[in-house]
Order: C-alpha cells, then structure tokens, then sequence
C-alpha cells in the first residue's frame, strides 16, 4: 500500500478544516495538503442545499449520530449527538444562524488562560475577516464590528426577499416589547443584548458550505477515508528526552499519510479527542486502563465538554389563524423557503439577584464567577420558528415552534475512549447539573411562555402550549418544578459541542498539542469557555486566525 506524504495534512474536511486548507494552499500555491474526511462528499445529496431539506439531515447517512451514556441531568436519558460526517462538516448539517459570542464570551477565554491575543479586541478582525454582511442597518451606532469583504455572504431576513415577511413577524416584535425588549445591533457593538434581525448563511436560499465559501482548488480531498491515530516518531514517549513529535496518521484501512510540516487536527469536539487518546495523549489513568502507551499526559482531553442546552416547544395557533405558519398555502411563495422559517432572535441576561444564588450554590469563584457576573453578560436566547420542525403534527399552518438556548451553560461533561468496537468515545454530556442552568433555563422558559400566552400582542393568534405525549401543558401558572421536570424530561442540546481539547490546558495560544511536536487542533474543541450565539460564526474567525499563525511561523 503506497504511502501519501504532503507538506499538511488536514484531518477532518468539516468547516475549520476547509478554511485552514484553502487559506494555506492560497497563501503559498507549491504547498501539498491532504484533506482527509472520514465522511462522504455531499454533493449528490439534494437535501443539503435548501433550508427545509436540511431538516431531513439530522439522522442521516451524513450525521455522526453520536450515542451519549445515560445522563443524569436529564432523567438518565441518552441523547444522540448530530455532527457532520461529510465534507463541510457542520455547514452541511446546520440550518444557517449566524451570530457571534459577545465581547466578554471571547474576552473570559484570555483571562482564562493569560493568552493574551484570543480576547475580543484580537479575534475582531478575523471574525470580521470572514463575513461578507450583505445588508446592514445603518441605524446600528457603529460598523467597525462588521465585516463586509469576507467570503461568507451573510444576509437578514428581511434583505434576502421583500416578499419574505412573515405575517407573525410584527405581533412578535410587538410583543417582545411589551416584554421591555429593546432592539438591539446584533453584534454591530460587541453586545447582542435585546431584540434583533435574524442573520444567516442562506445564500437566495442555496447552502453555502465551508467548501464553498472557502475552495479547495488544488487540495487534496478524500472522503470516506477515516483517521485511526497519530504517527509519531519511535524514539519518541515519556522514557524520552524528546518531545513527542507526529509525523503523520495512520488511516483506518492500515494506510500511512506522512506530514512534512505538520498535522492539523480538525475532526470536532468529539473526534479530535478521540484521535489524540487513541494515539496515547490524554489522560494517564485513562490510557492505561485501556493499555494504550502514553505518549504524553494532558488530562484535558476530553474533559471540559460544553453544549447549548435548551427546551424546544410546540404552540398551536387559534383555528381562526392558520395562515400565519409554514404549510399553509397562504405562505406558498418560496420566498418564506429562503432561509430558516422566523426573524427574529432574542438574547437576555439574568438579574444579578437570581445569579448570585446559583453561584453560591455551584461554588464558582475567582475569574468565572467574576466573568459571569459582568453587566450585560447574555445567558439566554429566544427564537420563534414559524414552523413545527420535527414535532409529531402537521405542517399545516396551525403550529410553531420555539427554542429556549442556554448560551453561557455552566455544566460540564467529558468523553473518554470506548471499550466496544468502532470509533466512537464514551459521551457523558453532564447536561443540566449546576444551579446555575437550572435557575437561568426556568427562567428563560417561564420568559417564552409569557411572551406567547400572555402578552396582548400574541393572544389574539396563539392559543396554548402544546405537550409531549404524557404531559400537561405548560403555562403562566406552572410552577417552577412543574417547568424544571419538563426540561429534565425533553430538554437536548443543540449540537453545539466545544471545549474537548481546551485553549490553556490542552492547546497552547497557537493551538499546538502541549509538549508534542508536530500537531495543532483548530476546531470548536479548542473553546476553552462558552460562547453565545451558534458556533459557525466563531469558528471561521478562529480558523482564519489560527491560518494567519501558520503562515507567518512558517515563513
């Protein structure tokens, strides 16, 4: 079996792996990358380019599917983890949202680790670097936040069509503010605080992937070709005076793919880890267990799991008012087909009273609890989908659906190696342990349900809440256990899997494995905190970053 050999290589096609290949290839055209992505090319796939294809996606040939371990939290449910198994990764598999952390998200990441150049004011450029806003409210007290020249095309709602107005859209903002909701410039200051426009990546209602933003002219792709571990050099272990050192993977199959510059970890959150622990980096007594050589010890890997925690819900509109939803042949026109089915995004804090509490209770102290208590600090977001999703009812016009997302959730799972055959690690998600998630997500969800059931702009339209099989609905009168035992009962994530392989006490500020040589991680697992908003937008400016390290370390 011939050997491949290139300059880098890449391991994982998915978003921060296609934009570190594109970005090294352009910079320097002579250099040989390999991409090698477990999964298959989506190309034939003719779900992945509309938005309501995409919702066909998730349990999918293309969906990792990850099985999680019975989780406490969650009455010991398992959960199934989605993930890209394709080339583009995630951007194939997600439905579009595009919207950052706020400042004090990146900010918490550089107190964290003294790194000094991953707080906001050094990501801004990459992560304006990146975006390509194609409309943009003038109203907004400032620009410089935004990026206007970046490869991916970023669009609102209310740009992408002039016909694209959903007709609950002003009801809804109507009665956001009668919650004293303010409207906010998204991200346009560093703060998403308050009421604002829904940004995607829906491009006139066509999916654009990180492949697509990002080109891989010139690389070399190859899917369905699964990395098994690291190739390290023989001299190199513990018993070594030598820092370990990779020089390139072993595949699944038994082939070997040599690096002559490096390896570029960029599998997710949930493979990357898996990759370094069945290569012997991780955790001593983990290794050991499963007798695996250590090669280096760094605890951290796969500890720190972090995830968007949330309650999905389903509301019936009044018989009266059918038109107002997808599936209705009111709402014929493609152009409510454009992008994902609402308009607006709401993110909110707590007050300082209900946080303290729950901070005393869960024992966060020092830099954390310092970060978490910031003024302004967004715990929450709120999205209406004027569409039932995947709710066992009829897309017919009469229902919508609703998310209520912890975006700065404090619980924290790990993953480990597992025992069974194939690939996939042991997931312990640890969802909804700590006070703190438990305080702010009731919190949220009593929020949602005021906002449709009892404000004078959504009365007229939305009737009542309605339950999984075995439940009552919720309402303004449930009790906060009658909420907590919903949310314990069909809470799940949405998928936002980081901090496997964390900045500080994994990866060291230019995101090379601590004391080996030869390798870095660039994917969400390298998210040392939470942040808010959906990952995507992040993790381009990451990877834009961390390609701008390469090159000039290199040259």
């Amino acid at each position: 079996m011939p050997t491949l050999t290139a300059d880098y290589v890449v391991v994982g096609g998915g978003l921060t792996g296609c934009v570190l290949a594109s970005r090294l290839k352009k910079s320097e055209p002579s250099l040989v990358i390999i991409v090698l992505e477990a999964g298959q090319d989506p190309e034939n796939n003719h779900d992945v380019t509309s938005p309501m294809g995409g919702f066909a996606l998730q349990g999918s040939t293309i969906d990792w599917q990850y099985p999680t371990k019975p989780d406490k939290g969650t009455h010991n449910r398992t959960h199934t983890l989605t993930a890209g198994s394709t080339l583009g990764g995630g951007t194939i598999l997600n439905y579009g949202g595009w919207s950052r952390g706020d400042a004090p998200d990146y900010d918490t990441w550089s107190r964290l680790t003294s790194y000094n150049d991953w707080d906001y004011e050094h990501l801004l450029p990459y992560l304006k670097g990146c975006e390509r806003l194609y409309a943009f409210d003038e109203s907004y007290p400032e620009n410089s936040h935004r990026g206007f020249s970046g490869p991916m095309k970023i669009t609102s709602v209310n740009t992408s069509s002039p016909r694209r107005r959903y007709p609950l859209g002003e009801p809804l903002y109507a009665a956001w503010e009668e919650l004293g909701l303010k409207k906010a410039a998204y991200n346009g200051t560093g703060r998403s605080q308050g009421l604002s426009e829904w940004f995607e990546t829906w491009d006139n209602g066509q999916r654009q992937s990180a492949q697509r933003a990002y080109p891989l002219d010139g690389v070399q792709v190859l899917t369905s070709t699964p990395v098994s571990k690291l190739l390290l050099t023989e001299e190199n272990g513990l018993s070594s005076t030598h820092s370990p050192k990779v020089t390139g993977v072993l595949l699944q199959d038994g082939q070997k793919v040599h690096a002559r510059r490096e390896v570029l970890l960029c599998a997710g959150s949930l493979r990357s880890p898996t990759i370094l622990m069945t290569s012997g980096i991780g955790l001593r007594s983990m290794l050991k267990e499963k007798r695996i050589p250590v090669v280096q010890e760094l605890d951290g890997i796969g500890a720190n799991m972090i995830d968007h925690f949330a309650l999905f819900q389903l509301f019936k509109l009044r018989s009266s008012n059918k038109g107002l939803a997808l599936g209705h042949p009111d709402l014929s026109d493609p152009a409510f087909l454009l992008g994902l089915p609402t308009d607006y995004v709401v993110n909110e804090g707590l007050p300082r009273s209900l946080l303290e509490p729950a901070l005393d209770e869960d024992g966060i102290t020092g830099i954390e609890r310092d970060a978490l208590l910031q003024p302004g600090r967004c715990f929450l977001e709120f999205l209406v989908l004027y569409h039932p999703l995947s709710a066992p009812v009829p897309a017919d016009g009469t229902y919508v659906s609703t998310s209520v997302m912890l975006t700065l959730p404090s619980s924290r799972g790990h993953l480990t190696l597992s025992d069974g055959p194939g690939t996939l690690p042991d997931i312990h998600p640890g969802y909804f342990t700590t006070a703190l998630d438990r305080i702010v997500l009731i919190h949220g969800v009593r929020r949602m349900l005021q906002l449709m059931l009892n404000t004078k702009a959504l009365q007229p339209y939305v009737e009542a809440e309605v339950p999984p099989p075995g439940f009552s609905p919720l309402d303004i009168s449930s009790s906060d256990a009658d909420i907590e035992a919903r949310i314990r009962a069909t809470g799940t994530a949405h998928f936002h899997t980081t901090g496997t392989c964390a900045l500080g006490s994994v990866v060291d500020t230019d995101l090379r494995v601590q004391g080996v040589e030869g390798v870095r991680v660039c994917d969400a697992s390298v998210l040392p905190s939470p942040v808010g908003g959906h990952p995507q937008a992040t993790l381009y400016g990451l990877a834009e970053k961390v390609a701008e390290t390469i090159m000039r370390q290199q040259s």
